[in-house]
């Protein structure tokens, strides 16, 4: 036996293949939507909820809430759900590199111009991007199918909250409609300096025509920029109908006549004024917390606020599949700073991505391009032999020779007369090639601040050690990690699991700064092959003359070594001695100025 429920999941069938069919000839290159009838024990029953989930495809979902009578209504009903959902897929934002750009157009107006409100925009933003985008198709409807689409939407203003009851801000995006459609949505706003503010907004929508492209950043960025605004002036009417509504009580028991009045007042005839939004953000404001009845009020009290589409956190897409959408997270990636690039993926509900897997994400798109370190050495064998020097003041005093310094002079000058053994090596090598090793060692003191503040120097040094370990990975060599401040951190044996390494990159500084000698010994004698060391610091080690002497020890064993020195330590003038006998030493600010570095002395 047919049910009604049957028959309404039949009408919403055949009502979506006619739009698929006879407006858009089956030329989507998207699924049919899934169909889902609430019940209506379901938080959206009135409503109904509808949302695209990015994973092979984009999947529409049309979880229908509480029926029509009429099985024409509904029908046509389903049909403008349908063409909403497609035109996001089609017009608005197309597609996912989009929409992330339009949160970001959000984030960006908010840190720049609104911050002070305390709103949690990772949370909001969702929503009013939805906002926008749903300005957009749906006036594109609307001149396609304006009937339907008008009755659809002030059907959908009626199943919220008294609209004339909501705040400003909320009815934005219906005013805004309104507007650009030159017809009533039946709000009957009488607000004058409110319609002002609408008509300017409209005609911002209007240029270059809705459906232009290029321009949908510009436009989430003007709606945005005018929610705020008029949030701040709900802010505003919310205090002062408090602050008249406490005064009026005077002396009088609040238990007496007027129960429930001061802050409470405002929940009973201006829902979601003040610290409440209607895109389920809560304002921080008065140190109180709205977070605990806002979701049930959203639903309940002011639904007339929200987009057609969405999840319960906002967004019109979730986000299912890691590889369809790569390519879309790695061009933000290119585009952003790396707090910016997690605050985006963040309000785009990306889940699939843990925080530390975001972050490698970014510094290995953002690392210093590919620093090419020297990797091999030839084949064969070295002779040492040793020839006296000038041992001069600064040098460590284990070196000094008093016997050879008295043989040289019967007075100590020191700098003159004093005389220390160098160490050289005789080439005896063939043409031959072989793998070097890789010994990252990273300076992650207090001094170098934190991994993700890009002005601090562990952040210049992970995006150089993510340059560098991309040049090895493509040649495949082996890698060791030391991360050090006062004592070893991370101490990473030699692996060629470079995921492993960069994931343990990502820290934050701490303690002093002390050279690990004994440690860095240890893990180089490990390697069988010869060794090429990176040490990344800002250059202030508590044992800088004894790393010297060590250096000068590991590079006459025939190893490469390489100091990038970050910031303005003048501590680098220490490490000159090291150049003599083939070490590289580089100073820089950023870790791209490591790169071209490298690269200008290749081309020498």
């Amino acid at each position: 036996m047919t049910t009604n429920i049957d028959i309404y999941r039949d009408k919403a069938i055949h009502a979506i293949e006619t739009v698929f069919e006879s407006e858009y000839h089956n030329t989507l290159g998207i699924p049919m939507p899934k169909i889902q009838i609430l019940m209506p024990d379901d938080a959206d029953y009135i409503t109904g909820q509808y949302y695209i989930m990015i994973d092979d495809t984009w999947q529409i979902h049309l979880n229908f809430g509480k029926l029509p009578i009429s099985f024409k209504e509904f029908e046509d009903e389903v049909k403008v759900l349908t063409r909403h959902e497609i035109e996001h897929y089609m017009c608005c934002p197309f597609d996912v590199i989009t929409h992330l750009r339009m949160l970001k157009c959000i984030i960006d107006v908010y840190k720049k111009e609104f911050s002070h409100l305390g709103i949690d925009i990772q949370r909001a933003c969702g929503a009013i991007s939805n906002q926008a985008a749903d300005i957009i198709v749906d006036t594109k409807n609307y001149f396609r199918n304006p009937k339907d689409t008008l009755i659809s939407e002030i059907n959908w203003i009626k199943k919220g909250a008294s609209i004339e009851n909501c705040p400003r801000h909320s009815k934005l995006m219906f005013l805004t409609k309104e507007a650009l459609w030159g017809t009533s949505l039946d709000i009957n706003e009488t607000d004058q300096e409110l319609l002002a503010i609408v008509n300017e907004l409209a005609e911002k929508f209007k240029v270059n025509g809705i459906e232009d492209r290029a321009s949908f950043l510009h436009k989430t960025e003007e709606y945005a920029r005018t929610f705020f605004k008029l949030y701040i002036k709900d802010q505003s009417s919310a205090n002062n109908n408090q602050y008249s509504e406490q005064s009026q009580q005077g002396s009088q028991s609040q238990q007496e006549n007027k129960p429930q009045q001061g802050s409470q007042s405002q929940q009973e005839n201006k829902p979601q004024q003040g610290s409440q939004s209607q895109y389920g953000s809560q304002s921080q404001q008065d140190g109180q917390s709205q977070q605990d009845n806002s979701t049930q009020q959203n639903s309940q009290n002011i639904s007339s606020a929200k987009p057609k589409d969405g999840d319960k956190n906002g967004s019109a897409f979730i986000f299912a599949d890691p590889d369809k959408i790569k390519e879309a997270i790695t061009a933000l990636a290119e585009e952003t700073g790396v707090q910016e690039f997690l605050d985006i993926l963040t309000a785009a509900g990306i889940q699939f991505m843990s925080e530390s897997e975001k972050h490698k994400l970014w510094f290995s798109i953002q690392g210093a391009n590919i620093i090419p370190i020297e990797e091999c050495s030839f084949s064969g064998n070295k002779e040492k032999y040793t020839f006296p020097s000038t041992w001069r003041v600064g040098d460590p005093i284990g070196d000094l020779d008093f016997m050879l310094s008295f043989m040289t002079s019967p007075k100590i000058l020191p700098g003159i007369t004093t005389k220390k053994w160098e160490i050289a090596t005789r080439d005896t090598r063939d043409s031959e090639k072989k793998q070097r090793d890789l010994l990252l060692a990273i300076d992650t003191s207090g001094s170098m601040g934190s991994v993700l503040h890009e002005n601090d120097v562990l952040h210049q040094a992970v995006l150089a050690a993510y340059g560098i370990l991309s040049y090895f990975e493509s040649t495949k060599g082996k890698v060791a990690l030391i991360e050090f401040d006062n004592t070893i951190r991370k101490n990473i044996t030699w692996t060629d699991d470079y995921d492993f390494i960069k994931n343990a990159l990502l820290v934050n500084g701490r303690g002093g700064t002390t050279f690990p000698i004994r440690n860095i010994r240890n893990v180089l004698e490990q390697s069988s092959n010869e060794l090429v060391t990176v040490l990344i610091t800002d250059g202030e080690l508590n044992n800088v003359n004894e790393s010297v002497s060590y250096f000068k020890e590991y590079l006459y064993d025939d190893n490469k070594l390489y100091i990038f020195v970050l910031g303005d330590s003048k501590s680098i003038n220490s490490y000159n001695i090291l150049k003599d006998i083939g070490a590289k030493i580089y100073s820089a600010k950023k870790a791209k100025e490591f790169c071209d570095m490298v690269m200008a002395d290749l081309d020498s």
